[in-house]
């Protein structure tokens, strides 16, 4: 009877982590979306208070390198038990990310309200952790 609850428990555990890696890579392409499709714009630049034409091909490698590690996610996704190392990219860089939106908030080069949505790449980098701590006997 324990072994059967570990069994299901053990079954939930796999399909939070399959759930937050398949999020995880929704959230990168809704990311690259909004780089490609608002910060490209002029009056939604304006109403952010950056001033200036954008930079076309910094945004552009912004949203490639948002696509290419949502792709990543996904394929963590698809199989817990690889690709751990880009998990912990994931675990480096989701913090960054906050970081660099805050510093720059702070520095007052951003509007503070930017900060939000990096937010979630903060929530994602503990999570992120979260699953390489609960998952590391598997791994070795």
């Amino acid at each position: 009877m324990g072994s059967e609850r570990a069994l299901r428990a053990s079954a939930a555990r796999g399909r939070y982590f399959r759930s937050l890696f398949l999020l995880a890579a929704a959230w990168n392409a809704l990311s690259a979306c909004a780089v490609l499709f608002l910060l490209t714009g002029a009056r939604f630049r304006e109403e952010l208070g950056f001033s200036g034409p954008p930079d076309a091909i910094s945004l552009e490698l912004l949203a490639s390198c948002l696509l290419v590690f949502g792709l990543g996610y996904y394929w963590v996704s698809r199989d817990l038990s690889r690709n751990r190392d880009l998990v912990k990219l994931g675990v480096i860089g989701k913090p960054l990310v906050f970081l660099v939106f805050f510093g720059h908030a702070l520095a007052q080069q951003i509007p503070m309200r930017l900060v939000i949505p990096s937010v979630v790449d903060l929530l994602f980098g503990a999570l992120f952790l979260e699953f390489l701590l609960c998952t590391r006997a598997k791994a070795q």
